[in-house]
């Protein structure tokens, strides 16, 4: 008899966390950099809920029977219609928030690249980008772990660490300036 493969509750909240950090995260800068370095702050909160929200879900994987995911805990309490208002609107939201994620990457590309694209070439690039993380999907859970660790260990954790550095060198200036004679 084959033992069926389970992910781990510390990987499914590794896979939520990526999930979630790699939208928020990656929608926050432009926001917070009207407000200024004191944003990072804000990225690590952020991310500090990501994690929490991430680890809910998986415990309820792992202790809830019912299949489905958010729908079937949904379905626990609330009966079949809350499974279904449940799927539909993480549905929705899902096809709204991929576009926004992909037209702020195609914007990010612009950027780093020093690339200016018209509107028509910005909605061909979002609709290719689309279409390439939708291959990537088809290659399973095995292909697009390995993409959320590198965002994780690629992106997620230097701006965790030079957050922590900021925020070091910013306390040792404020104390020096305490002990300095007025």
């Amino acid at each position: 008899m084959s033992v069926a493969k389970k992910m781990t509750v510390g990987q499914l909240t590794m896979l939520t966390a990526v999930n979630m950090l790699g939208s928020g995260i990656v929608l926050l800068p432009t926001k917070l950099a009207e407000v200024g370095g004191i944003s990072i702050l804000s990225w690590l909160i952020t991310a500090t809920g990501s994690l929490a929200l991430a680890y809910a879900f998986a415990r309820c994987g792992m202790l809830s029977r019912k299949t489905g995911g958010m729908g079937g805990y949904a379905e626990y309490t609330f009966g079949k219609a809350g499974n279904y208002i449940t799927n539909y609107t993480y549905g929705l939201s899902l096809l709204i928030a991929n576009v926004a994620i992909s037209i702020t990457a195609v914007g990010y590309i612009q950027e780093l690249f020093h690339v200016q694209l018209d509107s028509l070439q910005v909605g061909l690039a979002t609709i290719a980008l689309l279409w390439i993380t939708t291959f990537a999907n088809f290659g399973g859970a095995r292909i697009t772990g390995r993409i959320g660790a590198i965002t994780v260990w690629g992106v997620i954790a230097p701006v965790v660490l030079v957050s922590t550095i900021w925020l070091v060198l910013v306390r040792q200036q404020c104390l020096r300036r305490r002990l300095e004679p007025a």
